[in-house]
């Protein structure tokens, strides 16, 4: 091990004790990390680590601070699992891909560090920061920092990420390249296996924190949240059945679930006999074409119906109003393979409230309301039913009546 090895080791060990980082020490122990020349700066393919000792000892001026945000931001990839997670995004676009991940690695690491008193961004030998950051970022997903790039690309010529409203900071692109091709070589089992680590370090890490009196800096970081299982809405759907109708949902042998038969296995379907009348509510204002929305409603609204045994479901298509032919009714087998989902009613405002009116209109009689949505709302209206939002939008938000569940 030569100086700038043993150096490097040092700096390692520095942030793995201090109070901002120390929450990471577990991750930073898994994999292997070399020394290479192979690569301009680091890289990482979500286990392992190699860093070009060339580029922090001799182009950084700040080494020590910058090569200890290099390190945290290395391991952040790994604790955030981006090689594996976003390789869809890779493989659609890998520059952009590529600065998501920093910009949203480098954001979190700066709001655990604001004064810099452990890690700072890498500057180069005239001062300038080395790497993407800005604000406007903070509290934004990977998937959304995507969009905007590819928004922005589309009315430049090319974004090279050196500034942005809000504190733009850093230029040239980030300062580490991704191995994406390696995690995707990793197998099923490998991922698998790597993945329960990564989760059980980052929880003992939270553990030892709390003991340790920093467990509050966990959110600083957003380590709870990557770490939180997220849960199949359709639990959340049976819960709300069950509580908001008169009679309990029960599952039932008679009719086994296909959504399962595939696999060979055999489990029951949940009957809803006690629902007389569900009433599915389909957002199709102009927002729902953005990222995708409307095929994921639409597929939930199918998974509904893969689910429940229901004789009468009603959909409705609204946006500003419930749209000319967009009401119709099905039972749950029907609503399966109902062609009519494709064709989409709408396109306007959102107001969710004239649904309830329509309802009170027609007189229908649901024994609760189910509303497929991207939140975009500013009426959310009054509800005389039981009524579940299902969100999906790339900011977690609640409905301020009813019921919510975000939809991944």
């Amino acid at each position: 091990m030569d100086k700038r090895q043993r150096e490097f080791k040092s700096i390692k060990i520095g942030v793995m004790r201090s109070k901002p980082f120390g929450l990471l020490r577990g991750v930073m122990m898994l994999g292997e990390t070399t020394f290479t020349d192979e690569i301009p700066t680091a890289c990482t393919n979500g286990r392992d680590e190699k860093y070009n000792l060339d580029f922090w000892f001799d182009e950084v001026a700040n080494t020590r601070k910058g090569l200890g945000f290099g390190q945290v931001h290395e391991n952040f990839h790994k604790v955030a699992k981006h090689m594996i997670v976003y390789q869809t995004l890779y493989k659609e676009d890998p520059a952009l891909a590529n600065m998501a991940c920093d910009y949203w690695i480098n954001g979190r690491i700066i709001k655990a560090d604001p004064d810099g008193l452990i890690v700072e961004m890498p500057r180069d030998k005239n001062g300038k920061k080395i790497g993407l950051h800005d604000t406007k970022y903070d509290g934004w997903t990977v998937k959304r920092i995507f969009n905007h790039l590819k928004q922005e690309q589309d009315t430049k010529d090319s974004p090279d990420g050196s500034e942005g409203e809000g504190g733009g900071e850093g230029g040239g692109g980030g300062f580490d390249s991704h191995d994406w091709e390696g995690a995707e070589e990793l197998t099923k089992e490998e991922r698998k296996e790597l993945g329960d680590k990564i989760d059980e370090a980052v929880r003992q890490g939270i553990h030892v924190g709390q003991k340790a009196g920093s467990g509050s800096l966990a959110d600083a970081l957003g380590l709870k949240d990557l770490i939180t299982p997220k849960v199949d809405w359709r639990i959340h759907l049976r819960t709300f059945m069950n509580a908001t109708c008169q009679r309990k949902e029960q599952s039932s042998w008679r009719r086994p679930n296909r959504r399962f038969l595939h696999q060979d296995i055999i489990m029951p379907t949940l009957e809803g006999r006690s629902i007389r009348e569900l009433l599915v509510a389909r957002d199709v204002s102009g927002s729902m074409y953005w990222e995708d929305r409307m095929t994921k409603v639409t597929s939930e609204m199918l998974g509904i119906a893969k689910l429940l045994d229901i004789e009468k479901i009603h959909v409705l298509d609204w946006d500003g109003q419930v749209a000319k032919g967009g009401h119709t009714t099905y039972s749950s087998r029907e609503l399966e393979s109902a062609p009519e989902l494709k064709t989409v009613h709408g396109g306007g405002g959102t107001d969710p409230s004239c649904v309830s009116r329509y309802i009170d209109e027609v007189q229908l009689k649901p024994d609760c309301i189910i509303v497929l949505t991207d939140g975009e709302i500013d009426n959310w209206g009054s509800w005389r039913h039981p009524i579940l939002w299902a969100i999906t939008n790339d900011r977690p938000m609640t409905a301020p009546v009813g019921k919510t569940i975000n939809i991944d």
